[in-house]
């Protein structure tokens, strides 16, 4: 039975053992224009419940990321448990582009792979797909904690491993990854636009300002942004951490998630103190309209900004090399 997500993603079907021969003529069939140069290797895993549109945009993201970091893309689509028994399906194509910095044609390989269940013998297959001596990173979406349990002692060659939380959930995260420090949070990746506009702002202020007489930080957020909310929310703790070190001025604050947002916004943050001051910030659910109001005695500030969260080849990078 052909696997959907193969069945949707562009190229040639072949024989697994025929797959890196067939790179090989897809190149030539290029012609000497095609510059490749590759600088890792982007292992793409779908978890057996994502649907072959989801799965097209998720490759479609990969081949952006690998226009701006050349790499060979390497897609591995998970059957549901009662296909296992079935054999491995592969297909390959070499995706090109016009480079303007270059002046050329360049390319992105992408090798595809429908399996079972995962197996040693599966697990040394991937290996001899990779191109060898560049960096290993896994980007696993829609992949369930199940799927990836078998995984783990594979990914100890990894550079990276990133999913998104928003997406996997916490407990993914709680895996025992054989390196934890390697794995990335894409959503969290995401927001780097939010952490520095917001940084910028209270920069501005005293760490003892923004410490002194904070009991409360609460953070809410729609469900689709749990990891987004999560990120900042640790973000905010560990900037008001370093407040307290540098001031010495206790940190007394309780964080909260909650996932009771406004209507109209997709986060929003408030800092409640014990003398009455306040600060607030607030992103739409829709477009990219942000505003932050911030109540200090008798004097208040307030700010409007505008903040896009980073798009899916940038927060890839930014998960993967930072």
């Amino acid at each position: 039975m052909a696997h959907p997500i193969l069945d949707t993603l562009a190229g040639f079907p072949l024989k697994v053992s025929s797959a890196l021969g067939a790179l090989d003529k897809a190149w030539a069939d290029e012609g000497e224009e095609a510059s490749r140069a590759s600088q890792m290797n982007l292992i793409l895993m779908f978890g057996a419940a994502v649907k072959p549109a989801d799965a097209q945009e998720r490759f479609d993201e990969a081949v952006l990321f690998a226009q701006r970091y050349p790499c060979r893309v390497i897609v591995l689509a998970a059957r549901p448990a009662s296909e296992s028994h079935l054999p491995l399906e592969a297909k390959v194509n070499v995706v090109c582009f016009f480079d303007p910095n270059r002046r050329g044609k360049r390319c992105c390989e992408a090798l595809m792979l429908a399996y079972g269940s995962p197996t040693n013998e599966l697990e040394s297959l991937v290996s001899t797909w990779l191109e060898g001596d560049l960096p290993v990173n896994v980007w696993a979406h829609g992949v369930t904690d199940q799927e990836m349990e078998p995984w783990l002692p594979w990914t100890r060659r990894c550079r990276r491993v990133v999913a998104d939380r928003s997406i996997t959930g916490n407990d993914f995260f709680s895996l025992p990854f054989p390196r934890p420090a390697a794995v990335r949070d894409l959503s969290v990746a995401r927001c780097l636009p939010v952490r520095q506009a917001l940084g910028q702002f209270l920069a501005a202020h005293k760490p003892e300002v923004l410490v002194r007489g904070l009991n409360k930080v609460t953070l809410s957020h729609t469900p689709s942004m749990r990891g987004e909310a999560m990120g900042i929310l640790n973000w905010m703790r560990d900037c008001l951490a370093a407040c307290s070190k540098v001031s010495g001025v206790k940190l007394k604050a309780e964080f909260q998630l909650s996932e009771d947002a406004p209507t109209g916004d997709n986060l929003d943050a408030e800092w409640f103190y014990d003398d009455g001051s306040h600060f607030s910030w607030e992103h739409a659910e829709l477009g990219t309209a942000a505003g932050l109001r911030f109540t200090l005695g008798k004097e208040t500030q307030t700010l409007a900004q505008r903040i896009a969260f980073m798009g899916p080849a940038e927060a890839l990078s930014e998960a993967i090399f930072f």
